[in-house]
């Protein structure tokens, strides 16, 4: 299947890693594929993943609801309420390289605007000592 590149916004199915799965050594291909957001694309080719889930957030966890709109652009609109957290992230490899991502079409994608939001929290939760679980070999 010929596909493009995925683009900062896209959601696709990935098979997320937990930070707290990854701390107990656990569920190393991740538990199960949920969409999740490619956040960044990264100079080196690197992909940064953030989780969505129709879960509300732990008190030791940071997520961003996502408003009624974009998840319809997301392909989300099946989910009466979803978030995007952002206190955790997987970095990945690029299609072809990575174990863990399919060639796939997205789901949608984030508007820019909302991206931007997004980007925002990251940052400042990495700022915080928000943790990235690394799925490259």
């Amino acid at each position: 299947m010929a596909t493009k590149p995925f683009a900062a916004g896209d959601v696709v199915a990935y098979p997320y890693r937990w930070a707290a799965e990854a701390a107990e050594e656990r569920s190393v291909d991740g538990a199960k594929e949920r969409p999740c957001c490619l956040l960044l694309r990264l100079l080196d080719g690197t992909l940064i993943f953030l989780a969505i889930s129709s879960k509300p957030p732990r008190d030791d966890q940071e997520a961003c609801e996502i408003p009624p709109i974009e998840r319809r652009r997301a392909g989300l609109g099946k989910y009466p309420q979803a978030w995007i957290y952002v206190s955790e992230s997987n970095r990945d490899a690029d299609l072809g390289l990575s174990w863990y991502l399919e060639p796939q079409r997205p789901m949608g994608a984030l508007s820019p605007a909302f991206l931007a939001t997004i980007k925002l929290a990251f940052r400042e939760s990495v700022a915080r000592g928000g943790k990235i679980v690394s799925r490259t070999t």
